[in-house]
């Protein structure tokens, strides 16, 4: 039992790579949480170079793999070794488990899948647990979260650490205010106008 979210999907135009990576770095800090970049190429071929960020949102919460393969593909950590030597037969399913986070949590993971889908990842597909891509269903994400008692502990503790009280924890209107600042917060951070933009063949030459 748990709530995970998966996803897999590939990045549209490999020029904004850069691009992608800057978006989900802001977005990383914006929320408190850290981010990683990452680099790292086959030892048989050096061309194949596997790049992206990783991103812990929330505490509780998994890692977020944001790692494109030298296809373009989302990979997971545990796939880069494959992708550096092209074994891959096509995009992987990613997994992070969101149960013992925070709601705020699951919810800004899908928001900011959401906004990279509109400006990097057309055909990203997202599978939620909780419900909540699907239906934006807060009530229904509460509820299955819910049913893990260790999702209740990682609940409590994650809004503890955010500066809500306990009894702010437990009004569902200072919760859903929260919640729907962060789904925003995510929105805007995510569509500012790029800093940079896709590579200029002519001017390369020039």
């Amino acid at each position: 039992m748990g709530v995970t979210i998966s996803y897999r999907g590939s990045l549209e135009d490999l020029d904004r790579l850069e691009d992608f990576e800057d978006r989900a770095l802001d977005l990383a800090l914006e929320l408190g949480g850290q981010a990683q970049v990452w680099r790292s190429a086959g030892d048989d071929d050096p061309r194949r170079m596997v790049r992206g960020v990783l991103l812990n949102l929330y505490p509780g919460q998994e890692t977020v793999s944001l790692l494109i393969s030298p296809e373009g593909w989302l990979i997971n950590l545990t796939e880069i070794e494959e992708s550096e030597r092209g074994q891959l037969a096509g995009p992987p399913w990613c997994f992070v488990k969101t149960q013992f986070g925070p709601l705020e949590g699951h919810v800004a993971l899908v928001e900011m899948l959401a906004a990279l889908k509109r400006e990097y990842l057309p055909n990203l597909e997202v599978h939620d647990e909780g419900e909540y891509w699907e239906t934006r269903d807060l009530a229904t994400l509460s509820a299955k979260m819910g049913q893990v008692q260790s999702a209740i502990d990682g609940l409590a503790e994650g809004l503890d650490r955010h500066g809500l009280s306990r009894e702010a924890a437990e009004d569902p209107e200072i919760l859903l205010a929260r919640i729907e600042r962060i789904a925003r917060l995510v929105h805007r951070t995510l569509s500012r106008p790029a800093e940079h933009p896709p590579a200029d063949g002519e001017d390369d030459d020039k």
